[in-house]
């Protein structure tokens, strides 16, 4: 069995494509100006579908948050710059068991993990 896809319910559903668009190389694949559901994907077969927040109350649990792997240490802290840079708020690096890692958020509050995991290696 194959992780097909992800939806993920955002309140700015155009502002969150570009996001991952701009830092993580999605491609948008759906009516770029709709703004209830847009549909990505990273190339290698997992479709991202962010669609519009119905309650604009409803929020992701304490620690939810997505991941990216990535090959080495060096993308973790050139991703960091990167998005500081762009004025995101980034966590310090983050080093231990699982890897080397920073924290993200992503429009509407969204947390994202950038990894560089040992055992990717």
């Amino acid at each position: 069995m194959k992780l097909n896809h992800i939806d993920l319910q955002v309140p700015d559903v155009q502002c969150t494509a570009t996001f991952f668009e701009h830092f993580f190389d999605f491609e948008h694949t759906s009516n770029r100006a709709s703004p209830a559901i847009a549909i990505l994907t990273d190339r290698e077969g997992l479709v991202l579908v962010l669609q519009r927040l119905k309650s604009p109350t409803e929020k992701y649990p304490e620690g939810f948050h997505i991941g990216f792997l990535v090959d080495d240490e060096s993308t973790v802290l050139g991703f960091q710059e990167r998005a500081r840079a762009e004025g995101l708020e980034v966590s310090d690096v983050i080093r231990n068991n699982r890897g080397t890692m920073v924290y993200c958020k992503a429009p509407g509050e969204l947390l994202v993990e950038v990894n560089a995991s040992p055992r990717a290696r």
